[in-house]
This record gives structure tokens, sequence and C-alpha cells, in this order.
């Protein structure tokens, strides 16, 4: 497609993010499956390729806290790389590389802190004093901060503290694993009143097997600040040898704690999803299965599937909301292993963001091969997220990272009683030719992720600046801020795929923040004592009238926002009789696009779009 086409075409989709039906795909891309090959972690230098360069504009909506040119930040699960504190201040980091590509001396991790006004500088060099990468990030103590990373030359995780948020040196240590065995890949956050205890996760290589497993999960705990550990490199019941030939990199990821509640979740297409959950700070733990994979203890050298299996794409993530519930998230996928060796097949144009809480039974079947598949998950309660249809079909080619999902790369927080959601989708209308890009997908759950409670889906780059980005990687902090926004980072570059991977030459990708999260609205949505008409006309560009219908009196407003949740309009009548009402509203501040208005009377509520031209 020229891009002076994609320009037209993408003009008139461009706010269109509110969409809800699902994207149709040809039958014969459905059923196409590829041959690929398992990750296996060696040293990560590849083939020397030019770097190009080049800059992005940006909305005036996000800010670009800084930007790599490696640009690999995970081989599965995201988390622990963004975190806002009470006072409003956000810490990020993310791993960074930018110099002499692609062995990159300079990799370690980018960081960058939000002092409640601004964002500071864009950081010129890592934290750590040797090459490093993966970081987790988190505060510690009243007042401080920490960034753990790992040294893959020698197998080693450093951490980083200072005492003072955004400010000061950094105070550097190392933390080896048991009898010096190679551990990376870190998980890491901070627990109890004071974020006084660091829990960590890491894993082993998957060669050589440690206890007998190819990739040893290990948990450790320090209130110390990292100088003693209790415990050490242990291997909690419920993950080792006894349950599962490994766990891999990447496979894993922390809530954010609440007080002394801990949990993490693991997450991989080869083995059970299951929840690691500590009520006591991790001196005991709880399993819980959300997914049983239907070959237990499965071997690459051995075992060979006698079906498909939809499963998770290995991407997700876990949340703990304020009254201790979990809230799970992940993309799906359809895998097989139909001979012995690290070789597997997987069908690209799979398509789902599926949610789980534990008020929800484990995702269960009399074939437990489709236990994840679309007839058994219910839309809008376990399948939250998908490629909207926005009326321009893919292209024909796809590419797939290593989490494999069309929508892929679920992160999740749950605070005051409402669960978001955000995900990188395959999207339609964008796209350089060859493949669609990916852009930044969020809903919002307003009732604790309970069903029929799910708002509409908003693209996040539908901004011009965003028309020909591939934007991926999307984490959350772990909280809303005062008015339940939910703040989140991604990256972003011109080209699908990864320089690391090799789908494109090294070039410039962009760490955003946007400054706040589009919230969505929950459509027609039942109202007891009022009957709302559709605003008229619609389209308009000068007023427009919405007329209600009240059954007895109550307070009586309406409420237009835009779909970045910011309201624009608003009226509001004061207490009202039974009776025919109506609301004029003025077109004459807005800009052309589409909107949403909300009508209260009393304690409930409908909302419906509108366009202005």
């Amino acid at each position: 497609m020229k891009k002076s086409l994609l320009l037209l075409l993408v003009l008139s989709l461009g706010l269109t993010g509110w969409t809800q039906k699902r994207a149709q795909f040809k039958k014969e891309l459905v059923n196409k499956a590829v041959k690929r090959s398992r990750v296996i972690h060696k040293p990560e230098y590849s083939v020397l390729e030019k770097p190009v360069s080049g800059s992005q504009p940006f909305s005036k909506d996000e800010d670009a806290i800084g930007h790599t040119q490696y640009d690999l930040q995970s081989n599965s699960l995201l988390s622990n790389r963004i975190w806002q504190y009470d006072d409003g201040t956000i810490g990020a980091v993310w791993t960074r590389g930018v110099e002499s590509a692609p062995n990159f001396p300079d990799r370690g991790a980018g960081y960058n802190f939000f002092d409640g006004t601004s964002w500071g500088p864009e950081p010129t060099s890592q934290i750590e004093s040797v090459r490093a990468g993966w970081p987790s990030y988190a505060a510690l103590g009243e007042n401080g901060e920490i960034v753990v990373s790992h040294d893959f030359a020698t197998g080693q995780l450093i951490i980083n503290t200072r005492p003072e948020k955004g400010t000061g040196d950094w105070n550097e240590s190392f933390f080896s694993g048991p009898d010096d065995v190679f551990v990376a890949w870190n998980r890491t956050t901070t627990s109890g009143v004071n974020h006084d205890f660091i829990q960590m996760l890491c894993v082993t290589k998957t060669d050589p097997p440690y206890n007998g497993q190819a990739g040893a999960l290990f948990y450790s705990r320090s209130n110390d600040g990292g100088q003693t550990w209790d415990p050490e490199n242990i291997t909690l019941e419920g993950t080792g040898i006894d349950y599962y030939n490994g766990i891999t990199a990447d496979d894993y990821a922390w809530a954010e704690p609440r007080g002394d509640e801990i949990a993490f979740v693991v997450i991989n297409p080869w083995i059970d999803i299951f929840v690691m959950k500590s009520m006591d700070n991790g001196d005991t733990w709880e399993k819980e299965i959300v997914w049983q994979h239907p070959y237990p203890f499965f071997d690459w050298d051995n075992t060979i599937t006698t079906d498909t299996i939809w499963a998770p794409d290995g991407s997700g993530d876990i949340a703990i909301g304020e009254d201790g519930k979990i809230h799970v998230v992940f993309g799906l996928t359809r895998v097989a292993h139909t001979e012995p060796g690290t070789s597997y097949t997987y069908w690209p144009w799979t398509d789902g963001i599926i949610y789980w809480n534990e008020d929800m039974p484990p995702f269960e079947a009399e074939n437990q091969h489709r236990a994840l598949a679309y007839e058994n998950l219910v839309e809008d309660k376990t399948l939250v997220g998908w490629i909207p249809d926005q009326g321009t079909p893919l292209l024909d080619e796809l590419l797939s990272y290593r989490e494999l999902g069309m929508s892929t790369m679920a992160n999740v927080t749950a605070d005051n009683g409402q669960v978001v959601v955000v995900w990188s989708s395959v999207t339609e209308g964008y796209d350089n030719g060859q493949y669609n890009f990916r852009h930044i997908w969020t809903r919002r759950n307003y009732d604790n992720g309970n069903e029929g409670a799910w708002g509409s889906m908003i693209d996040v780059d539908t901004d011009i600046s965003h028309w020909l980005d591939e934007c991926i990687y999307p984490v959350m902090a772990g909280r809303f801020d005062a008015v339940d926004n939910a703040v989140f980072m991604y990256q972003s570059d011109a080209t699908p795929g990864t320089a690391l991977d090799g789908n494109h030459d090294y070039q410039d990708n962009i760490m955003y923040v946007p400054r706040y999260i589009p919230v969505g609205v929950a459509e027609n949505e039942p109202i007891s004592d009022a009957n709302v008409s559709q605003n008229y006309p619609n389209p308009f560009s000068g007023t427009s009238v919405v007329n209600i219908t009240l059954q007895g009196r109550a307070n009586l407003s309406l409420e237009v926002t835009n779909l970045m949740g910011q309201v624009v309009y608003k009226s509001d009548k004061g207490m009202v009789n039974a009776g025919m009402h109506n609301f004029t509203i003025d077109a004459s501040n807005l800009g052309s696009g589409v909107y949403f208005y909300t009508v209260k009377a009393g304690n409930s509520s409908v909302s419906k779009k509108m366009t202005v031209q």
C-alpha cells in the first residue's frame, strides 16, 4: 500500500478505537501452521548488522522518556518496570543499548523519573557498572528505590539501590546463585508497609540442568536492602522437579504486593498456568492452578502431542486488587509438538486476551487440549481482548514475536474495585505494505473483573505520530492515581519485529509514557429509572439534543468525554421531577471526532457514542 493511500485510510479510521466487534480472518490463514524452534538462551551476541537511526514525533499526550536500539525487552512475560508512588512521582526502567550493535557494550538499565511535574532528561548511560539487562524496578524503604538486573557474562544479578528516589548515587552489589550456578532473568518487587522486603525471582539456564530441571526457578527474600537473604535461592514447593521438568526465562511475573500479600504467576505454552500466593510476606505459600497443561512433565525429547493445544502464547501478567483478589491475563495461541526435539508448530492467526480471577474456576474441558478454545471462552468474561474489526482486512503476512499471539504482551492492574488490561494487537488500517502495525489497546472493567462490566476497547495509538509505528511491550504500574488513571509505558519504532531476532536492521526505539490511560466507556448499560435517547442529529457540527424520560425524581446530569476519558463538556440540571427532559450539547468548542456522553440519573447511568463533524 502506498504511503499516501495509507494516510488517507488511517485518517478515516483514526478515531474508531471504540470498536468492539471481532475482526474476521480468512479461513486459510486461521488454519495456517508455522514451524518454529524453541528459544535456547545462550550468549546474546548476533551477526553484525548496520545500525540505522531516526527520530519519531510523539503525541502531545505522552512523554518520550528514553530510547534504545537494543529492542528486546522480554522473552515472554513483562512486569515490574514502572512504579507509581503515593506522592504522584513515577520511576521507570527498560533495557537500554545504543552503542555498537549488536554487542551493545553499553547495554543496561535505562532509568527515568517523573517528579510530579515532568520527566527528567533522557538517560545517556546505564545504571550498572557492567553490561547488564532485564531490569526490575520497585520502591524500597520509606522513600528509596531499587533496580535489579542481570549480568549475563558472569551469571549474577546486579542490585542497585538508593535511599532517595530520583536523586543521589546508586549503591551497587551483586547476587549469586547457589554454589555460583548461573542465574539471570530476575523479577523483583518489594513488600511490607514501607516496602522493606525485597522479593526476588530468577532462573538458571536450561543447560546444564539444576537438580534435574532444565531451568530452575529460585525465590529469595531480603529485609535489609539486599545485604542478607532469608530464604536464599530456594525452589518453592509446587515449582520444582516433582511438578515440572523446567521453568524458563521470563515465564513469571510478580504482582505489585499489597502489604504482606505477595503473588506471582507462571505462564508458558508447555506447562501449567499457576499462581503462587503468600499472605505472610513469603513465609508460607499456596499454589493455585489457572489452567492445567494436558501433558504433565512436558519433555521436549519425549512428549508428542496427540492434538493441537489451545494454550497461553507466552505473555501475561498478574495483579492483586485492594481486596486481595488475584487477577491474571494472558495471550492466546495454538501449539503442537509432533516430533522429538526443540521445534514445534504454532498457528499465528490465533487471537485473544484471556482473563481470570480467583472467583473463577480453572479453565477445564472434557478435552483439556481445548479448554482455552474459543467455544469454551465467554466473551466479556474470560475473553476480554481481541483485534477489533475496523472495516479494513488485515494483510496476509503476519509477523509474530517470541510472544506468539496476534493480541499479546498483556498486562493488568487492579485497584479501587476496577481492573485495567493493556496489550499489543495487530491493528487493521495501519500497515507498511508488508505487515500491519501493532498498537497498544486497553480495556477497563468497572466491577472488580465481574462479567458484564467491561468497557469499550480503546486504541491508545490513534494519534498521527503513531500511524506508522510498531507499538509493543506495554507495562503498567500496580496502582491507579488519584483519579483512577493507570500509568503505563511502552516501546515504539518504525518497523514490525525486533532487530535482535533479525526482523530488521537496528534502529531507534522510543520508550513512551502516556499522560493518562484511556478508560473506555461501557455502552448501553442498563438504567432502571431513565430512558436515554441517542443524540440527534448524529453526527453533528453545531448542537445536538439528548432526550431523557425519568420514572421518578432524580438528580440529572450529563457529561461528555473524549476517547482519552477527559471530560470536555458537562451540564447538571440538579433534582428534577419525573417526565421528559433534554440536554442540548454544544459542539462549538469540540474538535471533530468520536465522543461519549454519559447521562446520570440518581445512582443510574448510561453512556452512548456520538460523532462531531
